[in-house]
């Protein structure tokens, strides 16, 4: 798969299949035993080519879950709710732009665990369209982690929350993160 393939569904396979697996290292239980396993061989891999190998087999195997779930954003609710379980919440996204951010501060803190949001910028081919990003942490910027640890392209990014903020909302603030 090339860096366009993940950007035409807006990083969304590759974002849940690394979320999914930083949770499986922070003793999130992973309720898919099909995923979990993956996850599992990921960590367990015994040097970079078996450790990229298995992470390639985890990002396959969710792209096969997304395109049998489907891309909006109740599908991936749907999905994330079958891979995670009960585990999944929704709401972070919830109120006005001061409700939001103290919401994400506080899980920040209550947590410390990643999340994806989903936001409307230009894609590489010149479209604006949606992506999925994996928050790591918020303090005066919003810093998104690379979505595809797994290929070559560093894509760690940092925002400015209010230029997040705007993107998000462009998209009604759509957010997944573990309860």
């Amino acid at each position: 798969m090339t860096k366009l393939d993940h950007e035409q569904d807006g990083n969304l396979r590759v974002a849940i299949a690394t979320w999914i697996f930083l949770l499986s290292t922070q003793d999130v239980r992973i309720a898919d035993p099909e995923v979990a396993e993956l996850c599992a061989a990921v960590l367990g891999a015994d040097g970079p080519e078996a450790g990229d190998a298995a992470g390639l087999a985890l990002i396959e195997h969710i792209a096969s879950m997304v395109e049998q779930a489907g891309t909006e954003p109740e599908q991936v609710v749907a999905l994330a709710t079958q891979i995670l379980g009960e585990g999944l919440a929704t709401d972070m996204g919830q109120g006005d732009r001061d409700a939001r951010l103290t919401r994400i501060r506080g899980y920040q803190f209550r947590r410390g665990l990643p999340w994806l949001a989903r936001i409307w910028e230009r894609h590489i081919d010149g479209q604006v369209a949606p992506s999925w990003i994996l928050i790591s942490e918020v303090t005066d910027l919003v810093r998104a982690l690379d979505p595809n640890p797994w290929n070559d392209v560093d894509e760690d990014r940092a925002l400015p929350v209010a230029d997040f903020q705007i993107l998000w909302e462009l998209d009604t603030c759509t957010s997944l993160h573990v309860a």
